[in-house]
């Protein structure tokens, strides 16, 4: 699948989703990636590696991109995933650098939700628990920015100039939930992360349309359109990004479905499977018993 390019102000998001097929997401800045998918070049350019669950549609690149980095011989990797899956994927690592014969220089960090992790000047990613089959982790990515006081909008900048040279502070520090990233996840993220809601930019998962997938979503943790529905008068975000759609579907039945079920967020919603065709013609598979950038402006 080709890979899709998003910009949202200063922030840039690269990436791909089709449920069961692969999912990644690379973010500027900091250039982390959340989630490898079966491994495209483009990541090899991070640093940081943030695997949300252990299904292979999003962890099967992790070795190839550490393979890559270690050839070009850039600096060491951090591989964070949840702290119930880092034993079965630090063995899934050493097995394919012993096949080939290398050395992979990285760190394997296992997560519980909460922690934190700093990626970047002012960048920090801070982890969350999701509703998953299996081990799960989302990802907030938070900025911290300096500004003038409140207080003092409206001053000149002689008056400021005076106030800081008496060693006033004349500015304050605020943290800005950029980016939410919520990898495979029931409609339960809801209650169990509610700044979800709050954040710039939501990339959540879409992954079933129709009436009838609607219990095949609840059964395998994975959202329907009608679960994001529920919950429409929530969204505050600026931009919401949908991502993991069934290869059953086409995109643009998910943006239709999504202009009639959350009106609200007209001109603000995207679907991350740029050149997926879909529909029951492709022999779209069963995602609920998984075990040249094209621009959009945001």
């Amino acid at each position: 699948m080709k890979p899709q390019t998003l910009r949202f102000g200063d922030l840039r998001l690269t990436g791909t989703s089709l449920a069961g097929v692969e999912t990644w997401l690379r973010v500027h800045p900091s250039g982390v990636a959340f989630d490898v998918g079966r491994g495209d070049l483009r990541l090899a350019g991070s640093r940081h590696l943030f695997v949300t669950h252990g299904h292979l549609d999003h962890a099967l690149g992790v070795p190839y991109v550490l393979s890559q980095r270690s050839l070009h011989r850039t600096e060491g990797t951090t591989v964070h995933c949840p702290a119930a899956t880092a034993a079965d994927l630090a063995a899934f690592i050493e097995a394919a650098a012993r096949l080939e014969r290398a050395h992979y220089d990285y760190e394997l960090v296992g997560h519980e939700p909460g922690d934190r992790v700093a990626v970047g000047k002012g960048l920090s990613v801070e982890t969350f628990r999701t509703d998953h089959v299996v081990p799960s982790l989302g990802y907030h990515l938070l900025r911290r920015r300096r500004h003038l006081r409140p207080d003092l909008a409206g001053s000149t900048q002689e008056e400021l100039r005076t106030r800081r040279e008496a060693g006033e502070e004349i500015t304050e520090e605020s943290e800005q939930l950029a980016l939410s990233y919520c990898g495979d996840t029931g409609a339960k993220v809801f209650e169990l992360e509610p700044r979800i809601f709050t954040s710039q930019v939501l990339v959540i998962e879409c992954t079933f349309l129709g009436d009838g997938l609607r219990d095949k979503g609840r059964r395998f943790k994975h959202l329907h359109v009608d679960d994001l529905a529920a919950v429409a008068e929530r969204f505050d975000n600026r931009a919401l990004v949908l991502m993991h759609l069934s290869q059953r579907h086409r995109p643009s039945e998910l943006l239709a479905a999504a202009e009639e079920k959350l009106p609200a967020m007209a001109g603000r919603v995207h679907v991350l499977c740029e050149g997926w065709q879909g529909g029951d013609d492709h022999g779209g598979g069963d995602e609920g018993e998984e075990g040249d950038d094209e621009e959009a402006e945001g």
